[in-house]
């Protein structure tokens, strides 16, 4: 098997991905990505692979944090023995990532930063892998996309779920942005686990102090330290992991299903119901 450098995607993972059943919010497949003729860029199928990189570059509420991946080559329905999606291979003209940046910058703002491409060689097929990082903005078009499947007017933002795409409301588009904000900022700033991490590790490492007083052995004073501090300091990370988890789902709450919200619902109740029955122990 031969198989090229790639920076963003090992052989392991495309495999995994090849054997998806269907595409998901981060991942599509195309069977053939025919962008010239003669020599020329035909309009409408570059139209349509814009769109898709945007979609793809916007995501959902679900997708913000994942790396997104267009695979072409491969077939969007049929599989072969080895239960991996048939593949054809690229053995034509593709384009280059300057071309996709241009193409880009000419039909969307703000720009889709990290954009990359690459031709892996897979089993002895060509493929051409588009790898999308996340992105802390909402991309719109800045102008008209004519597509062979429809037109979208300027200043449409689109986003995809599963393997739709279509354009967002103003609602969603809200969402999405608050959510690449939010992103944005566990980036920027110290992520609030480790931050209750070392809040809760100083707390107990101090009222610890207290507890210890009563043992006359030394060895046994370092143990109980040591464990009371690191108890704290679990204490002080699931506290921050569960603020950032339910800071994270009131903006999934309305993508939901019934069942879901009321599994949610019975979680928060019973985890609130275990933590007042061991403070008053």
């Amino acid at each position: 098997m031969k198989w090229s450098s790639s920076k963003q995607l090992d052989e392991k993972k495309l495999k995994r991905m090849l054997q998806m059943a269907d595409e998901k919010d981060w991942l599509e497949y195309k069977r053939e990505l025919k962008l010239f003729s003669e020599g020329k860029v035909v309009e409408k199928a570059r139209d349509e692979f814009i769109k898709d990189i945007l979609a793809l570059a916007n995501g959902n509420s679900h997708t913000i944090r994942k790396t997104k991946y267009i695979i072409i080559g491969v077939d969007n329905k049929q599989f072969d023995e080895n239960g991996e999606r048939v593949r054809y291979c690229v053995n034509y003209q593709a384009p280059t990532q300057s071309d996709i940046a241009k193409w880009l910058s000419k039909a969307c703002s703000p720009a889709v930063v990290g954009l990359e491409c690459e031709m892996v060689t897979y089993k002895g097929d060509s493929l051409f892998v588009i790898t999308i990082p996340p992105t802390f903005d909402l991309h719109e078009t800045t102008r008209e996309l004519n597509t062979p499947n429809g037109t979208y007017r300027e200043h449409t933002v689109l986003m995809r779920h599963d393997e739709h795409i279509f354009p967002a409301s103003v609602r969603d588009g809200i969402t999405i942005q608050q959510l690449k904000h939010l992103y944005r900022q566990e980036i920027t700033n110290p992520p609030s686990i480790w931050i209750g991490a070392i809040v809760g590790g100083i707390t107990g490492f101090i009222s610890s102090q207290a507890t210890i007083r009563a043992i006359e052995s030394r060895a046994q004073e370092n143990l109980v330290l040591v464990i009371l501090t690191m108890i704290s300091v679990l204490f002080g990370a699931s506290i921050g992991m569960v603020a950032k988890w339910l800071n994270e789902t009131r903006y999934d709450w309305r993508y939901m299903t019934w069942k879901q919200k009321i599994f949610l619902l019975f979680f928060i109740g019973a985890s609130i119901a275990i933590y007042v029955i061991v403070i008053r122990r």
